[in-house]
């Protein structure tokens, strides 16, 4: 059974969403009653998209075998992350793929995946007594509440969570510039708009979806702050992540190249938005992800900075404070980190790099080498 995301604009809120449907048009119901969920209770459209697509592989997979999703066992579910790993062309029925090939997808997908098929099981089997609530429980931690599924116990061996289904992804270290590759990008921007943009992601440590959503009225230049502000009824679905607001201090710079972009490019144009589109149509509209995207690649093609993302921008600006000594609590709430456990964890490696370069400038070590 082939299935595919589409895209979804309500018609009275302009909102976008997604559903899963079938070689026919028709929705996977089991996926749409908890995407629509999802949406109900404020997820940002890119994480709909992310849990279709998820949900997508789960009920391709469960159409080739024919199974119920409600009568899975976790064995069976087990095979799924096996199938994920192959090929795609070897997803296909009836081929055989010899066990202990390199795996088709990374281990951080799989991650994301996992967690994906267990929110849908969770929210399913509140609402149904024949879906296995064990199925929701079995990817790790839940979210708080006063709800406790048949069989929850099973989940802890030795006093740490347990998950029958194990998938070991190593954290990778965040990719961050260096002050001339910074410069690089910067200067590589053609555009007032565009400079001010990155300027302002490498200088707030903001989200992309964070600067996109910003008005006029969020930058208090006479305070040097931006204030950036929860809303769901963005144009272009710009989002502040689990909508918390927050205020960024910025400095004088920032606010010097917002003031010349207003008044060599922005001009008169009656726009509420910071970042719009200005140079091709629809003038006015605010700017989208795939805007960016589209300078970010132009930018990585001028500047030489093959790796650059507007989120490298954001783990450069927190990078900078840990190591000009900040303290972690601090750097969490400038970022919007939920807890400083966030930002800690993010940023582990920084802590190992500061105490080898004390040590080195201590004597105790030598550059180069592991031990004096």
């Amino acid at each position: 059974m082939l299935l595919r995301v589409q895209r979804l604009r309500s018609p009275g809120t302009g909102r976008r969403s997604f559903t899963v449907v079938d070689g026919a048009g028709v929705p996977v119901w089991p996926v749409e009653e908890f995407l629509s969920h999802l949406v109900a209770v404020g997820k940002a459209p890119n994480t709909v998209e992310g849990y279709a697509y998820d949900l997508r592989d789960l009920f391709e997979w469960l159409g080739q075998r024919e199974w119920d999703y409600r009568e899975l066992s976790v064995e069976q579910l087990s095979e799924f992350f096996n199938w994920l790993q192959r090929p795609k062309d070897a997803r296909r029925p009836g081929i055989l793929v010899l066990p202990g090939g390199p795996s088709a997808v990374e281990r951080t997908t799989l991650v994301r995946k996992r967690a994906a098929v267990a929110s849908f099981y969770r929210f399913h089997s509140r609402r149904d007594d024949s879906v296995p609530a064990l199925l929701g429980e079995l990817m790790g931690p839940r979210p708080t509440g006063g709800y406790v599924p048949l069989l929850v116990h099973t989940r802890r061996r030795g006093g740490k969570e347990f998950s029958p289904i194990r998938i070991h992804a190593h954290r990778t270290v965040p990719k961050t510039v260096t002050a001339e590759q910074q410069r690089a990008v910067q200067d590589a921007c053609s555009r007032l708009r565009d400079r001010f943009l990155i300027v302002l992601l490498f200088e707030t440590g903001l989200r992309l979806g964070e600067a996109l959503g910003l008005r006029h009225h969020d930058l208090k230049l006479r305070s040097g702050e931006v204030h950036v502000v929860a809303r769901e009824d963005n144009a272009n679905d710009a989002r502040v992540k689990r909508l918390k607001p927050r205020m960024v201090p910025a400095a004088d710079t920032v606010f010097d190249l917002y003031a010349e972009y207003m008044e060599v490019e922005y001009g008169a144009l009656d726009s509420d938005y910071v970042f719009v589109n200005l140079f091709r149509p629809p003038i006015g509209s605010p700017m989208t992800d795939a805007n960016v995207e589209k300078l970010a690649a132009r930018l990585r093609a001028r500047s030489g900075v093959k790796f650059f993302t507007p989120h490298i921008a954001r783990h450069t600006y927190a990078t900078r404070l840990l190591r000009a000594g900040m303290r972690v609590e601090i750097v969490a709430e400038l970022l919007g980190h939920t807890n400083s456990q966030t930002t800690e964890m993010t940023y582990s490696h920084l802590s190992a790099e500061d105490h080898r370069t004390a040590l080195v400038g201590a004597g105790v070590l030598r550059e180069g080498t592991n031990q004096e």
